[in-house]
């Protein structure tokens, strides 16, 4: 790494696997969950929470090979992740409508650490993400969930310097949003009181801490990459499109074009179209025994801003605001610590 890229923090050369089934948060989890009994592991020494299946995928995903002009998507889970994989495509393929409604949007990019986060028994008759992603044409899209000290070696180093959009979302809404997320797809029964504690402390799935994975990306000192926060696309997605294509160095599209993928990207489009409601992917969790369908399950949910108003205690929101303050005082990030309704 050049001299004149100094950096916040040390890039790790290697990291250490930590046994962490037997925390108390840990647990408490996997006797609320349909799978996972292999336990969970701590990444070290930037701390983050996997399965232990995870562990296996790690050196492949570190040493992967990145292209210059790849574009990733990197975003802790249920953050607006879809929403902005849909956008991100469409600008960069015409708005080629007629090919999202008839190929599914996990066909046209891949989710390369997939097969990391799922069980064995599962990720056995389970496309290969990772060699998916790798035999992917050029320009590929990527998405991810991984926090930026555990990308791909080539992205940390400098030594390849594709686009990265990170989208980031109010803490208090991806909790509620991963709490429903992990009981529909994960089979999650403690109830909402419990989520919240492992969530704050750091426990909430793989892919935790939340605030420390938001961290990392603001901290990176990464140039090649664009920030979102979902609330801001929720108050006017016309300016957040023109952002991303500037940012994305795509073709012009005019104000009708823009019209036309603002209505794409809508809610209600969303949730009726199964090529981006993943639907097929609740059924298989649901084939193995998964889901927990005490309400019905659905991926695409509400797709609002301040759905936590119905969930929150005064005390728990306190909490959480606690956390946000540290995370803006520590990397700049403005966070509105009150949130409206409003519907996608």
């Amino acid at each position: 790494m050049s001299s004149a890229t100094p950096l916040l923090f040390e890039i790790e050369d290697k990291y250490e696997i930590q046994e962490i089934t037997s925390n108390s948060y840990i647990q408490e989890l996997i006797k609320h969950v349909s799978g996972y009994k292999n336990g969970f592991i701590r990444v070290n020494p930037s701390g983050f929470v996997f399965i232990t299946e995870t562990e296996k995928y790690l050196e492949r995903l570190r040493k992967f090979e990145v292209r210059d002009d790849d574009t990733w998507i990197c975003t802790f889970p249920k953050c607006g992740t879809t929403w902005t994989q849909e956008m991100v495509w469409c600008l960069m393929n015409d708005l080629d409508f007629k090919t999202s409604k008839t190929i599914d949007l996990d066909e046209r990019m891949i989710f390369i650490d997939h097969i990391a986060i799922l069980d064995d028994f599962i990720s056995v008759n389970f496309p290969d993400t990772i060699q998916q992603a790798a035999d992917m044409p050029s320009p590929r899209i990527i998405k991810t969930h991984l926090p930026f000290d555990l990308l791909p070696d080539q992205i940390r180093m400098r030594k390849k310097t594709p686009k990265i959009v990170h989208v980031f979302r109010n803490s208090r809404d991806v909790c509620v949003s991963h709490y429903h997320h992990w009981k529909i797809l994960k089979g999650f029964n403690g109830g909402f009181e419990m989520w919240s504690r492992l969530f704050l402390e750091g426990y909430g799935g793989y892919y935790s801490p939340f605030w420390k994975h938001v961290e990392s990306f603001y901290l990176s000192q990464y140039k090649n990459i664009m920030f979102v926060k979902y609330e801001d696309m929720k108050k006017d997605m016309k300016i957040s499109i023109e952002a991303m294509c500037g940012f994305l160095e795509c073709k012009s599209y005019t104000d009708d074009e823009k019209t036309l993928l603002q209505q794409h990207l809508s809610f209600k489009n969303f949730k009726q179209s199964p090529t981006l409601n993943k639907q097929t992917h609740v059924k298989i969790c649901e084939n193995v025994g998964y889901s927990n369908q005490d309400e019905g399950a659905v991926f695409v949910r509400k797709g609002i801003v301040g759905d936590w108003v119905n969930y929150f205690s005064d005390e728990l929101s306190e909490k959480f605001q606690e956390k946000d303050a540290e995370l803006s005082r520590c990397t700049g990030l403005v966070i509105e610590s009150q949130l409206s309704n409003s519907s996608l």
